[in-house]
């Protein structure tokens, strides 16, 4: 892992599609002492006296998506966290064996892995609605009660120092690790540079690595810093019943999260060059970057939303049809809770300089003019995407992760009042000009 009331599905679509889905559930029993709400989109939540806090959307889609969240201000990059994300998916927890761990993954987990990031471990899995009782008691074991086994730790240490070598060696991602470095500043949690650090903490001997980690657990053993998603073929009070037997039998325990410090607007022009041994000449892979400062939550958000689906179209129509310099030029926006990122990335037979040149090009002339046809036209596309993930199990549990844990999503922005001249207003304020106030990454095949 290294992610029943019976319910009508017909109404059940047509209520998402509706927005009133929260109308279609039954509110929950107060057969625990839990606080209980309801939220978008036929979101349900309940926390337990020890803190932990679920969040569900119940639909007839016939599988369940999950997500475990750990927040911590205990969990780094010193090495340890990565571990223990390994050893949770194979070693001893709670009143299972290794063994017995690892074949209740494989018997009631039919997709899972887990994640360590700056601040947050996450398990992830899908699975079929008849093993929920199985997977809650797996999830809460292995998150709150791990035994460290030696003979796991030291297998999974093994694997994870290879995971550690694909990194150290690899060129394409060391260069790729200098440009976000350059992008978000080199101490800012994303991208700080720790890999021989957690390569030393991986060739621990395994009896002193196990104690580390046990004491880790132990600091990071806080329920009431957990949020326990899902969504799917969920019967409401079979599931708080489930959370109160197998976590609820933790003491509440709480600690500070890891604070994640805003990231700076580019202002400068940084231009980095790195082969690529990856691709053959004249291959070469343009990586452009730049901070706009703007947020998720920020006002101008979703006319940057629009403004990033306007430029990928842009650039598709000059580089690709008319001057056929590269196949698929790729542009996204990614706004989150401390910065708010353009990044484009194309793949060109061309001169990289005059490439990056055309962007600008582009660019300039999206400061100058805005087609309202165009505008309509993106307003349309970005609909229909959200009416297919509507109804979605993993769209739907991305939504609500970022909603609950960051107090909003990227598919909150309203990009349908976007008008053409805050279209005009944003490129001008927040788009660069050539070598001006961005990064850029060339690799270069050999």
């Amino acid at each position: 892992m290294g992610r029943f009331m019976q319910i009508n599905r017909r109404d059940t679509l047509k209520a998402f599609f509706s927005g009133v889905a929260a109308t279609s559930l039954p509110p929950l029993a107060a057969a625990y002492p839990v606080t209980a709400q309801s939220g978008p989109q036929g979101q349900q939540s309940f926390t337990l006296p020890n803190g932990l806090r679920t969040h569900f959307i119940a639909n007839g889609s016939g599988y369940v998506t999950a997500s475990l969240v750990l927040r911590s201000k205990e969990i780094t990059h010193d090495g340890l966290a990565h571990i223990c994300e390994h050893t949770s998916c194979a070693g001893a927890a709670g009143g299972m064996t290794a063994a017995q761990v690892a074949a209740m993954f494989k018997d009631y987990v039919q997709d899972g892995n887990a994640t360590t990031e700056a601040g947050a471990l996450r398990w992830h899995a899908s699975f079929l609605p008849q093993y929920l009782p199985q997977v809650t008691g797996l999830l809460a074991a292995i998150a709150l009660d791990q035994k460290f086994d030696h003979a796991t730790v030291a297998a999974q240490q093994c694997v994870v120092q290879e995971e550690l070598y694909l990194d150290k060696y690899s060129p394409t991602v060391k260069a790729q690790q200098r440009f976000d470095r350059e992008l978000f500043g080199k101490s800012h949690p994303y991208v700080k540079e720790t890999l021989e650090q957690e390569i030393a903490k991986a060739k621990t001997p395994t009896p002193e690595l196990a104690a580390e980690l046990g004491a880790f657990a132990a600091r990071a053993r806080l329920p009431a810093n957990m949020d326990f998603f899902l969504v799917g073929g969920i019967e409401p009070r079979a599931l708080q019943d489930l959370v109160a037997q197998h976590f609820g039998k933790y003491a509440f325990a709480q600690g500070p999260r890891l604070d994640i410090p805003r990231v700076g607007v580019t202002r400068t022009y940084k231009a980095l060059t790195e082969p690529s041994f990856e691709l053959q000449r004249p291959m070469s892979d343009l990586r452009i970057a730049w901070n706009t400062g703007v947020c998720f939550n920020g006002p101008d958000a979703r006319i940057l939303l629009a403004l990033g689906a306007y430029l990928s179209t842009a650039l598709f129509d000059e580089l690709r049809e008319k001057d056929g310099d590269t196949y698929t030029p790729d542009v996204v926006y990614e706004p989150d809770a401390c910065s708010g990122v353009f990044r484009i990335a194309i793949s060109s037979s061309k001169d990289p300089q005059q490439v990056e040149k055309k962007v600008f090009e582009v660019i300039d002339r999206m400061k100058a003019r805005i087609d309202p046809k165009e505008l309509g036209r993106l307003r349309d596309r970005i609909a229909l995407k959200r009416c297919k993930e509507a109804g979605d199990n993993q769209a739907l549990l991305d939504r609500m992760v970022d909603r609950t844990l960051d107090g909003s999503s990227i598919d909150d922005l309203a990009v349908e009042t976007v008008t053409h001249e805050e279209m005009l207003a944003a490129a001008r304020k927040y788009m660069p000009a050539h070598r001006e106030g961005y990064v850029r990454l060339t690799l270069k095949g050999q």
